[in-house]
């Protein structure tokens, strides 16, 4: 009986062990199949080259903190995170950074599934669809949803600089209410103006047609398919939980993003995974994971740039030959996507740095492109911290002439300005002032340089503050020496008149 017991024991021993056995090797089979699945698949050495590309541009360039996601045949090939988050948090490829205008390409697919549900036409006019977008120019009447996907309304930031106002709006009907008494650039439909409010309006259409607020449209339509777990839409850059970065002397400093309404044309908040998702999406012709958001036919359709406009711009995409990209800039983020079908790879990048002259963000992208053709991405002999480094030592330059000048040779000048004619003098020193011209202009030369984008002064210093604090000195001392001189040529007139007299 007791060997009986015993042998019954030892069965049921074993037979644990061996459950345990399965089990842990079911557990360590999962975990291999999971791993090896997210493993890169790229060609041997493509990872380490993408690795060494990446750094290398982040070092030169002076950017803080980013995370990059490769697709190719519906999967993940490359994903990973780089340096670190305005708070100073490693950067992880499920980080969340603001993806800025990369949300107008999923404010164009909500649209689209509106019109392939058939609620909308894309030769609807806008007024017929918004009972509150009225304009006293006439020909607002005009806009169609396909103008507005193409960016080709009519409006533009000349006309209506919503990026510069003091004042911004908290939801997409005061911001649309604010179109009243716009006159339009251009009649409807026949030239390209990059502007945010043609996404504040379709947004508004996809929440007055559908019936839900823009947000849950987008969570329960696009994010929620594509297990876009960690995406999430703001109104307002005030509700960006993370700081990003600014470059000063391209020294990378932490900075809130400054107050913005940025509904339906950059307000999404994703990670280089998620993103990921929605180029698979894009490169799938409409279907994610079995699950069809678009046809493709509606997919192709978004890259269709409009007839007869000189314009590159689809819906929501950027097209330039086989290749589909489109930026997306703030002034303490930015972020880049790249698709390019022929070899079925999309590409994203989410930098933790905004918007700076002297940064070709641009060149990740494409130099990752290169890489992945089997090309060598060009290199750059000059880094943004050696041009930094020249106008600091032009800034200080600039110091050091103004102070010897006006402390230590102003005996000299005041000898020569006797000597010469008045005129000629009084043009010398009216050529000091020139600084403070372009300084003052400052704004209207970047709008014309920048294709029509208007910009206030917090804007511009974010774009180039070493820049902006060179011309401010120049211009803050060309007006003190000019003031200076006056005193001493009204002084010198004086002179003259008691002699003559």
């Amino acid at each position: 009986m007791m060997k009986s017991k015993e042998k019954r024991r030892s069965i049921a021993f074993i037979s644990r062990k061996m459950i345990l056995v399965l089990l842990l090797a079911a557990v360590f089979s999962g975990a291999y199949t999971s791993l090896a699945s997210a493993a890169p698949k790229l060609e041997t050495g493509r990872e380490d080259q993408i690795d060494r590309f990446i750094e290398t541009r982040m070092h030169q360039n002076r950017i803080p903190g980013l995370s990059v996601a490769i697709v190719h045949d519906g999967e993940i090939v490359y994903s990973k995170g780089y340096g670190e988050t305005g708070s100073g948090a490693a950067v992880t490829p499920d980080t969340p950074l603001p993806v800025a205008s990369l949300s107008k390409s999923i404010t164009a697919l909500a649209v689209m599934q509106l019109v392939e549900a058939g609620k909308i036409r894309l030769e609807d006019k806008a007024v017929d669809l918004l009972p509150s977008f009225r304009m006293d120019d006439p020909r607002g009447k005009e806009i169609t949803v396909r103008q507005l996907l193409n960016q080709t309304s009519g409006l533009a930031d000349t006309v209506f600089p919503e990026m510069a106002f003091s004042a911004q709006p908290a939801s997409l009907g005061e911001s649309i209410a604010r179109l009243k008494g716009v006159k339009l650039a251009s009649d409807p439909g026949t030239a390209f103006h990059y502007h945010n409010t043609n996404y504040q309006l379709l947004a508004l259409i996809v929440e007055t047609v559908s019936k839900e607020p823009f947000p849950d449209y987008l969570q329960k339509h696009i994010f929620a398919p594509l297990h876009m777990d960690r995406t999430t839409d703001a109104a307002l850059t005030s509700s960006f939980k993370e700081p990003g970065h600014m470059l000063l002397y391209g020294q990378p400093v932490a900075l809130k993003e400054p107050d913005w309404f940025v509904e339906g044309a950059a307000g999404n908040v994703s990670t280089a995974n998620d993103m990921a998702r929605w180029l698979m999406l894009q490169l799938g012709g409409g279907t994610y994971g079995g699950t069809r958001l678009l046809s493709p036919e509606g997919i192709a359709a978004m890259r269709e740039v409009p007839a007869g406009v000189e314009s590159r711009y689809g819906m929501g995409w950027t097209v330039d030959g086989a290749r589909l990209s489109h930026n997306g800039i703030l002034w303490t983020y930015q972020a880049d996507q790249l698709l390019m079908p022929e070899s079925g790879y999309g590409i994203v990048i989410l930098f933790g740095s905004g918007l700076n002259a002297l940064v070709n963000y641009g060149t990740f992208a494409s130099g990752i492109a290169d890489i992945l053709n089997g090309e060598e991405p060009p290199k750059s002999a000059i880094s943004v911290g050696m041009i930094e480094a020249g106008i600091a030592l032009l800034t200080l330059l600039t110091v050091l002439l103004w102070v010897r000048g006006f402390f230590f040779r102003w005996n000299r000048w005041e000898h020569k300005a006797r000597q010469r004619r008045v005129w000629l003098t009084s043009l010398r020193m009216l050529a000091t002032l020139i600084p403070l011209a372009i300084f003052i202009s400052l704004p209207q030369i970047l709008t014309f340089v920048g294709g029509g984008r208007v910009l206030k002064w917090e804007q511009i210093f974010l774009l180039m503050p070493s820049v902006v604090i060179w011309l401010a000195l120049l211009s803050a001392f060309g007006v003190i020496g000019f003031v200076r001189k006056a005193f001493c040529m009204v002084a010198i007139l004086r002179e003259h008149q008691k002699a003559q007299a």
